[in-house]
């Protein structure tokens, strides 16, 4: 399903099926394909990871958590971390209305480079912290706004300087 034109939070839940995912980017609906047992063990390390931030400053999101872009998209990273002091206090049950702080995104096989570079300039132009990590290649690229990117490969921890505290070992099985 695509469209051009701008949608409501009701009408882009109602654009998917269960168990699917998609994403709202520049005007169309855009789903995403299965994964498989890699894919969702590194999410798993990733969750794992996050728990270990003190959560009197950030609150961390999983999978399927649509955050609302300054343009209008909305991307569902498959982890997510945001200041507290952004919340507010309160949660909404709808889309986050804003962009999060730092966003993690797994490459699946079926992702284009297209796509990548799409959902990495989107993320860019909102100031987030991204996280692509490649299970591929084995490596995780971390592109901060403020300290440019920095590569990560298999057997290196992964730090975030704006997340103190927090440590990744993304491939911890061979």
């Amino acid at each position: 399903m695509a469209t051009k034109t701008a949608l409501t939070w009701e009408q882009f839940l109602a654009a998917g099926k269960p168990d699917q995912r998609w994403e709202y980017i520049s005007g169309e609906v855009r789903f995403m394909s299965p994964t498989g047992a890699q894919h969702g063990m590194t999410i798993h390390q990733i969750s794992l990871a996050l728990g270990a931030l003190d959560s009197r400053d950030w609150i961390c999101f999983g999978v399927d958590v649509a955050f609302t872009m300054a343009g209008g998209d909305w991307l569902c990273p498959d982890a997510a971390a945001v200041r507290c002091a952004r919340v507010g206090g309160t949660v909404s049950s709808g889309p986050v209305p804003f962009p999060p702080d730092v966003a993690f995104e797994v490459i699946s096989p079926n992702d284009t480079w297209r796509d990548v570079q799409r959902k990495r300039r989107i993320y860019q132009q909102n100031g987030v912290v991204q996280v692509w990590i490649d299970p591929q290649e084995r490596q995780v690229e971390v592109i901060s706004p403020t300290l440019g990117p920095q590569t990560f490969r298999e057997g290196e921890t992964v730090v975030i300087d704006e997340l103190a505290g927090f440590k990744l070992n993304p491939f911890p099985l061979p």
